[in-house]
């Protein structure tokens, strides 16, 4: 531990400087995009909860928006600049 209290921080290795966070306005995205994604995200929990009655198609397809409504919102923050 005393080693390391008497390098200097000129001592250390250079780390590469981190970019600097995005606008508030590149995070923010579409409101309707983002309560897709929720709701796609609710339903999927709740039919995989559902052990009792699983239902096969409806599963597969509650996956498929979830992805499809991830992507949107991928694609949404990408055509701002984030990313």
């Amino acid at each position: 531990m005393d080693a390391l209290r008497h390098h200097s921080p000129t001592d250390l290795v250079d780390q590469p400087e981190m970019p600097a966070p995005p606008a508030a306005s590149c995070v923010a995205f579409d409101t309707e995009l983002a309560t897709r994604l929720a709701c796609a995200k609710a339903r999927l929990d709740r039919l995989e909860r559902d052990a009792d009655s699983r239902d096969q198609a409806a599963l597969g397809a509650a996956r498929i928006e979830f992805a499809q409504a991830s992507r949107a919102v991928a694609d949404a923050l990408l055509a701002r600049g984030l990313g």
